[in-house]
């Protein structure tokens, strides 16, 4: 093994070759088989710093970029004020950001300008650029230099932020799509609240009823969002993008006219063009699919699990009198399918002198114990990553008083792992995702088939896939 001076040396001149791909978009002068190291899967202990930071002048300051708000961010500062509270060898200072594209926007510009944090919170969609960018420790390099064990995760959602058997980080914050209903407009449709739809075709039963009823103007609204449609194909057991969803090798094109995501492509259409659903655009801040249910436009809805505690105290205050809200598993094609993980992950700057990574180690080892993540799910609504913060009691507690903060942790534990729901790993995912959403638009305002959106949007995917792996010599 490399000491990890040499290791430093060694990988230098492609961090700065990935730099330069994230911060001007090119990689001039930059080859494949530099690039190609960062799937090479060599894991480097010593590049996590454990000594260095044994013989460091104590405490150790790190900083933390973030973009949790409101109570999330309430409840990171006073769990930071705890851990800086609770021993003398580490001090974390927190910098929040206003998002997850502002957050990595920074970052990018930082890995030229050398303003960087020693640890960051980021989206599941940068998972391979950051890989690309041969930036960051991949934390394989901590967990086996401190023995650290895995088998108290959920499968899930470690396998999101690995590839080919290296942890690159490590899962904290995260979430995923769920189905939110009225039980009281359920009732009224003459449906079981207690039973809610389970697949696509129930969704568009279930509507029926409700429209038919007056129960809702339509059963559901629904967000022309393209992680929408992930979850959906993700959970009917298809693959967003070709080569086991870029976890056998890399993605080099769109899965998007594949047979499973064809039915999804059908069924959001005919659901929109019946009345069934209501389309409430694709304006990526636009909450009007949840408002929809409060002002009885729509009866049910899909949304990320993570805003739980924000849509019960909109409710809390009032505004919307007469309605209820209750959260059940995503539906699907059909049952028995799994989702992946969405959200944020925790990873180490390599750029960080070596004492300051151990350091934000032993932060991310603190955050992702299981007493903090019961109580960042019991706060807010975000999924435990460790099984054994769902026995603790403020978590249990959490869970038994209220079931719909449950719901997100329940679906990660359904459905066989597979490629499709682990999750996909695509170098400019933002690209694939802008082109579901042109063909949303295209199928829902402009009147093209299902089948003419679906083979526009594979298009421009390939198109944003193939550009992107051409920069870094990658394809």
């Amino acid at each position: 093994m490399p000491t990890p001076s040499c290791h430093r040396r060694h990988v230098l001149p492609t961090a700065l070759c990935a730099a330069a791909l994230l911060v001007a978009g090119s990689l001039t002068g930059c080859s494949s088989s530099t690039t190609g190291q960062q799937a090479s899967g060599v894991v480097n202990p010593g590049a996590c710093g454990l000594s260095a930071l044994a013989s460091a002048t104590k405490p150790v300051q790190i900083v933390m970029w973030h973009e949790m708000i409101r109570t999330n961010n309430d409840w990171l500062i006073s769990a930071t004020n705890a851990f800086n509270s609770s021993q003398n060898e580490v001090h974390v200072t927190l910098v929040q950001q206003p998002d997850y594209p502002s957050l990595f926007e920074k970052y990018k510009a930082g890995l030229s300008t050398g303003d960087l944090p020693d640890v960051a919170q980021f989206e599941d969609t940068t998972v391979q650029q950051l890989i690309d960018s041969q930036s960051t420790v991949p934390a394989q390099d901590c967990i086996d230099a401190s023995h650290y064990s895995l088998s108290d995760y959920l499968p899930r959602t470690v396998k999101f932020y690995s590839y080919q058997n290296v942890q690159r980080s490590m899962p904290w914050a995260v979430s995923n799509v769920i189905l939110y209903y009225d039980p009281g407009k359920f009732a009224k449709a003459g449906l079981d609240p207690s039973r809610p739809p389970q697949t696509l075709d129930e969704v568009m039963q279930d509507s029926k009823k409700i429209v038919a009823s007056g129960a809702a103007t339509h059963g559901i609204a629904l967000h022309s969002q393209p992680y929408v449609f992930e979850y959906l194909l993700a959970k009917s057991g298809g693959e967003y993008v070709n080569n086991g969803n870029g976890r056998t090798s890399r993605t080099t094109a769109g899965n998007l006219t594949s047979p499973t995501a064809m039915k999804i492509w059908s069924w959001w259409d005919q659901m929109v063009k019946s009345g069934l659903a209501l389309n409430t655009g694709s304006d990526p801040n636009s909450i009007d699919h949840l408002l929809a249910i409060g002002t009885g436009s729509a009866a049910m809805t899909f949304e990320a699990s993570g805003v739980i505690g924000s849509i019960e105290a909109v409710l809390n205050l009032g505004q919307y009198k007469g309605t209820q809200i209750a959260a059940a598993p995503l539906p699907a094609l059909t049952t028995g399918g799994g989702v992946p993980v969405g959200d944020g992950s925790l990873w180490i700057s390599n750029r960080s002198p070596l004492a300051k990574r151990a350091a934000a180690w032993k932060f991310i080892q603190y955050l992702d114990s299981p007493e903090e993540q019961a109580s960042l799910a019991a706060e807010g609504g975000y999924v435990p990553v460790r099984v054994s913060a769902t026995q603790l009691p403020v978590l249990a507690n959490r869970w038994a008083q209220d079931p719909n903060y449950k719901v997100g942790y329940t679906q990660l534990t359904q459905g066989t792992l597979s490629n499709a729901n682990i999750g996909s790993l695509i170098g400019d995912y933002q690209g694939v995702r802008n082109s579901v959403t042109d063909g949303m638009v295209q199928m829902l305002s402009n009147g093209q088939s299902s089948a003419a959106a679906a083979a526009l949007a594979e298009r421009e995917a390939n198109t944003a896939i193939g550009n992107y792996n051409s920069r870094i010599g990658a394809g």
